[in-house]
């Protein structure tokens, strides 16, 4: 069950393998052991460390679930945090060791069970890290040193923060796994996010369901880490289906690609799809004049006109679905190219408003051109059924 990674991981990994500079760069910019002794010094200055022998209650827990997770004779070394008050737990994995990191009261907050929770969810990393010959360790540094530069574009940005949920989830589901119960995992989320000292799983499951219900495409909106009432419907619906949940947890993760939060992969599926929109769009000659071909090659260079199409059915499956930030995208492109050449006249208006009826976008399309065009209640009707007519006379002759 965790021996496979999320999808997603492994799309981010395959995507940057291809670049084969930028990953062989990565993968052997591999931890010097000076920079891990380094980092142990540091972290001893700001840190207690527990001893296996004094804390059992600590690194028996960590043997445990060690064992359930496979991860073998792997050096695990636990603190407790000095100067940070913040419940939380957190892992640095450096040079085939691990290094947990306790903060707050939480280890005193926690039950057995609970607390196990947590450390078989850090641990989780590792493993997650562990799988592909660490792969996915060298394709988390990637995503997250472009994401984190600030002249980066924003579809990386967007893809280091699905990565992340992602993570999180794969690590919920490793809890799990060690336990055998959701329970503790959930308890362990709702005590760390609220610091109450009782929580009820169970509980707070129905009320994930109920958001759920009120609300089917929710979505997570988090930076690193999937708010709790999607981490807990997560684990109902792994406990529940197995590999057949992904579908729902994936919406959930990602939901419909917005316009403004497209990752490297729902970009290239819109550029892609708006080749497609254009090759139909300009299909008719007399629509390919001088300055509508140049604004279509500053979309797409090498776009040829020429090429086959899809099926109007073809284009509309692929929009009908859309976030409606994509299709106001798409509508302002029916009328930047609907006006880009005044010596069509009004004829390429009226391709504009037939082209958007065919694709089911008369709805965006229509308010989005009245107001662009600063066109009167009175006199929107009547410029738009001489643009239409314009358009059947030319496809009439």
């Amino acid at each position: 069950m965790l021996s496979v990674a999320p999808l997603y991981h492994l799309k981010v990994r395959d995507h940057f393998k291809q670049q084969r500079g930028t990953w062989n760069f990565f993968a052997a910019a591999g931890r010097k052991e000076e920079q891990l002794a380094s980092f142990k010094t540091e972290l001893l200055k700001n840190t207690y460390k527990f001893q296996p022998d004094a804390d059992s209650f600590i690194y028996d827990k960590i043997a445990f679930a060690k064992d359930r997770l496979e991860l073998g004779d792997l050096p695990v070394t636990a603190y407790q945090a000095q100067y940070n008050t913040e419940l939380n737990a957190n892992i640095i994995y450096l040079h085939g060791e691990a290094h947990l990191v306790f903060s707050g009261n939480l280890t005193q907050s926690l039950n057995e069970e609970e607390l196990l929770a947590v450390i078989a969810h850090e641990l989780a990393h590792v493993k997650l890290y562990s799988l592909s010959d660490g792969e996915l360790e060298v394709a988390d540094r990637i995503i997250n040193a472009i994401a984190n530069n600030s002249t980066s574009e924003p579809v990386y940005y967007e893809t280091a923060r699905l990565f992340c949920l992602y993570t999180e989830i794969y690590c919920d589901r490793g809890a799990w796994m060690v336990l055998g119960d959701k329970t503790p995992v959930i308890n362990m989320l709702l005590k760390i996010a609220t610091g109450l000292a009782v929580v009820h799983a169970d509980s707070y499951s129905k009320q994930a369901e109920e958001i759920f219900s009120a609300s089917p495409a929710t979505q997570s909106a988090k930076l690193t880490h999937p708010e709790n009432f999607i981490r807990t419907q997560a684990l109902r619906l792994w406990q529940e289906k197995k590999e057949g949940a992904e579908e729902e947890i994936t919406r959930m993760i990602e939901g419909l690609p917005e316009l403004d939060r497209l990752d490297i992969f729902s970009q290239k599926e819109l550029a892609a799809l708006t080749r497609d929109f254009l090759q139909a769009y300009l299909r008719p000659k007399w629509f390919q004049s001088t300055l509508v071909t140049s604004l279509a090659k500053e979309y797409f260079p090498d776009l040829s006109l020429d090429e086959p199409t899809l099926s109007t059915a073809q284009l509309t499956a692929r929009i009908a679905p859309a976030h409606p930030g994509i299709k106001e995208y798409f509508a302002y492109i029916l009328l930047d190219f609907a006006l880009v050449d005044p010596s069509l006249e009004e004829i390429p208006s009226g391709r504009a408003f037939q082209f958007a009826e065919e694709m089911q976008l008369s709805a965006v399309y229509d308010p989005i051109a009245r107001k662009e065009l600063q066109l009167s209640e009175k006199k929107w009707p009547y410029y738009k059924q001489q643009t239409l007519a314009a358009y059947a006379g030319i496809k009439e002759s």
